[in-house]
């Protein structure tokens, strides 16, 4: 597909293989375990996430027209996102109350995608990032039009908004690509990657999208 570009250079995989992967990967579990309570930043060590966290986040982190973000689903991965974003206003939402206190220190919503138009005034955001909901909840096709259409609202003209979604069975509820709110956006390529679609041939498959809003 024109634009888009697969990748497996990122080192390590989802889903531990061996005996001594298996090891490795229970370290790392319990070594966050330990630096969440220690009240440390803690990541989630996939790939998926250390492309977002080391490449497509800094890059628009060092935008100057990047001054206000939307980041959609929260969870104790991504409480160290907002400290890249220093200076600026940023935004977190999520429907699940449980996770607020993993929100933003400075405006965390409780509410759902759908309802972000609602929730925020018309060009509010330069940048909404919308990685790992799709396919994680926001499952049916009505509810995904109704958060882009919500995304639309939000975005100035010229914002972006990153998709992000595991390509595999169980968590495809449809091709994404065929939204049909997609309709009011056109895909943008990322710089840093050189694509506007990154599909990442791992365990999970995960698949970054980039949009602008005309």
């Amino acid at each position: 597909m024109p634009g888009m570009k697969t990748s497996s250079a990122i080192p390590g995989r989802n889903v531990p293989a061996s005996a001594a992967s298996t090891w490795c990967w229970a370290r790392r579990v319990a070594v966050q375990w330990l630096r969440r309570r220690l009240g440390l930043a803690v990541r989630l060590d996939t790939d998926d996430r250390r492309l977002l966290e080391q490449c497509i986040l800094p890059y628009y982190a060092a935008r100057a027209d990047v001054r206000r973000v939307l980041f959609v689903g929260v969870g104790w991965y991504t409480e160290a996102y907002e400290a890249l974003f220093a200076g600026r206003r940023y935004v977190t939402l999520d429907m699940d109350p449980r996770v607020a206190r993993h929100g933003s220190r400075q405006h965390h919503v409780v509410g759902s995608a759908v309802e972000a138009g609602q929730l925020f005034g018309p060009g509010a955001f330069d940048l909404v990032v919308f990685n790992g909901v799709f396919g994680w909840g926001l499952d049916e096709r009505a509810d995904v039009n109704a958060a882009l259409e919500s995304f639309h609202h939000v975005l100035r003209p010229g914002g972006e908004l990153v998709v992000g979604w595991n390509d595999v069975a169980l968590r495809r509820p449809y091709e994404f690509s065929s939204s049909e709110a997609l309709r009011h956006f056109e895909p943008v390529t990322l710089p840093p990657l050189g694509v506007a679609q990154l599909q990442l041939e791992t365990d999970n498959r995960h698949r970054f999208e980039f949009y602008r809003r005309p």
